[in-house]
């Protein structure tokens, strides 16, 4: 469907409209803090105010914003939209080393922190305002700014995997994100009787479309502490308590998520869309067996086009999973290898293009002529569009399925990382000879980094974790580096990666250590499932074996259904070997009986 965009505005231009019409509305909901719209937007303009007149930011210019409180963030956001500059999310849990380098390539004007976050701005030499600080000492104007952007100008540049070892900006801008936005209110039926859990962290993409769809419908916006976003029970609950009507999530959280959501509790829920991964119809099979009233849906689309460019409404019977067909003003392709579309039954790579395309990538003029090309459409018209790198078949009724990608980038926890990314920051370590990364995901729930390095001892394992912890993001932090004599061939050339996967998946002796108690022979029986590949002892450090805050939400479901005890998701930090983990449930266990 086309729609008009002649009269586009800008993002916070969609939000000041809907403060006109409720100011007193609730906008954003944290913790026990709640901000109407008219106090959102009067924050939010002191310090716009404060950016354009006292620190210059004009259009297209760079803010970047790093901060823990969600409900900061969003004033944030909106302040430099404001202002007339564009946001630049920086994620307070990525090492020094990762912000320096987003830092370096954004070249922002200005970073709005907190005093919290002051490490990552420690060889920042622009202008640094800390919002926990400086804010209530603002005497700026609470009134709305004379608009200086304009459609053209950038709203925002969302950081992704390179594959040189740098992060890529992409440069989106104000008309490509409002047709998102705008497609989506209609899509979904967005209204002020309506309340959104925010899910994805601001750096990630999606979150995009939480904030705006949200502030610009009239909605209530719902906040996570950030700390908790894994934490199955925290998560149902305010669904439930805060009469929650639509969340966007990952497929991995989602499927952990919902065992613990029953339609009793969710009947305010009207729609789940799941984004960001492929997924398999067993979780579609299981949200209809649970919430059978509740809506869902299947978004597709890369940052490079505005977050979403496709989307199916799934259904139980559904046999195969699509993406589905272009939203509004957006048009998509495939094209074979040999040049020519692929028609029903067929595959080819996906091009994407209409009004959602980004800007192309900051600052890397070359990469965005790469990937951003004129060709002729399936109309024969010349236009703008970008290449996916997805391979998609195309379905009867022109739905497209995803198959997969034509490079080495994979999705972990719905963000992209290139696998030679990884492997740079591997190899540029001196002690190693070669180094090959691979997805391990065979059930595709718990996708997982494995790297492969040669030259290495298991003395170097330590360190070359440590630097990737320090180096690299923390989803593209490989679960397991291993060291292996030498990375196989086949005979084609090839890295045998097939080779490589058995080597790691190669089971222990399965021998049991001595003097369990059933305890901790039950608990045994857990970490072989969540590391299947790994010789455990009673003394192993969970997350030394390779957990994290997903594996703690399977450890928990698993503990309950085996062992009938509920346990909370700190308790995986706080007793992280199966012996004393062991002892905290037979204390448990003794306070469940005494009473």
């Amino acid at each position: 469907m086309l729609v008009d965009t002649s009269a586009t505005k800008v993002l916070h231009e969609l939000f000041e409209a809907r403060v006109r019409e409720a100011p007193d509305s609730i906008a954003v909901d944290y913790r026990d803090q709640c901000i109407s719209y008219g106090d959102l937007n009067r924050k939010a303009n002191r310090l716009a105010h404060h950016l354009r007149t006292e620190l210059g930011v004009r259009p297209d210019d760079r803010v970047a914003v790093m901060m823990h409180h969600p409900p900061s963030v969003a004033i944030a956001i909106l302040a430099t939209l404001k202002a007339g500059g564009a946001y630049v999310p920086l994620d307070p849990g990525n090492s020094p080393a990762v912000t320096q380098q987003i830092l370096d390539d954004a070249a922002p004007a200005t970073l709005l922190l907190e005093s919290s976050c002051a490490a990552g701005a420690a060889y920042f030499d622009g202008n640094l305002f800390v919002m926990d600080v400086e804010s209530v000492d603002l005497e700026t104007a609470d009134t709305d700014l004379t608009p200086v952007a304009t459609g053209s100008n950038l709203a925002y540049v969302i950081y992704t995997s390179g594959t040189t070892g740098t992060p890529k900006g992409v440069a989106v801008e104000h008309r490509s994100i409002v047709n998102t936005i705008t497609w989506r209110n209609s899509y979904y039926a967005f209204s002020t009787g309506d309340a959104t859990l925010a899910i994805s962290r601001p750096s990630f993409d999606s979150s995009v479309e939480d904030i705006f769809c949200t502030l610009t419908s009239g909605g209530r916006l719902l906040l996570l502490e950030r700390e908790r976003i894994t934490d199955q029970r925290y998560l149902a609950a305010l669904i439930t308590e805060r009469a929650v009507t639509h969340f966007l999530i990952t497929p991995a959280l989602y499927k952990r998520l919902l065992g613990g959501l029953t339609a009793e509790g969710t009947t305010s829920l009207r729609a789940v869309t799941i984004a960001g991964e492929w997924f398999t119809k067993e979780l579609v099979l299981q949200h209809f067996q649970r919430l059978p009233e509740v809506a869902l849906y299947n978004e597709y689309g890369p940052s490079e086009n505005s977050v979403c460019s496709t989307v199916h409404p799934l259904c139980a019977d559904d046999s195969t999973i699509f993406i589905g067909k272009p939203i509004d003003n957006i048009f998509a392709f495939a094209m074979k290898e040999d040049g020519t579309p692929a028609g029903v039954g067929e595959i080819g790579e996906l091009y994407l293009g209409g009004a959602g395309l980004a800007r192309g990538y900051l600052g890397n003029p070359d990469l965005t002529a790469d990937r951003f090309i004129t060709m002729r459409s399936p109309d024969g018209v010349p236009a703008r569009v970008f290449r996916s790198g997805d391979l998609v078949r195309v379905c009867t009724d022109h739905n497209l399925q995803f198959i997969g990608r034509t490079d080495r980038q994979v999705k972990i926890r719905g963000q992209r990382v290139e696998l030679d990314h990884v492997s740079e920051c591997l190899a540029n370590d001196p002690v190693v000879d070669e180094v090959h990364v691979l997805l391990h995901a065979p059930s595709q729930e718990l996708p997982r980094l494995v790297a492969f390095v040669t030259g290495c001892t298991r003395g170097d394992i330590a360190r070359l974790e440590k630097l990737t912890r320090e180096e690299l993001p923390t989803h593209m932090v490989p679960h397991t580096i291993m060291a292996v004599e030498d990375i196989p061939i086949t005979g084609h050339g090839k890295v045998d990666e097939r080779a490589l996967l058995k080597t790691y998946e190669r089971p222990g002796t399965g021998r049991q250590p001595a003097a369990m108690s059933a305890t901790e022979a039950s608990l045994l029986a857990i970490w072989r499932i969540l590391f299947s590949r790994t010789e455990l002892d009673l003394d192993g450090d969970f997350f030394e074996l390779g957990g994290d805050s997903l594996t703690v939400m399977d450890l928990v479901s698993e503990v309950e259904d085996l062992l009938g005890i509920q346990i909370e998701n700190a308790d995986a930090y706080t007793h992280r070997t199966i012996r004393n983990f062991a002892r905290l449930i037979e204390r448990r266990k003794a306070t469940v009986l005494e009473s």
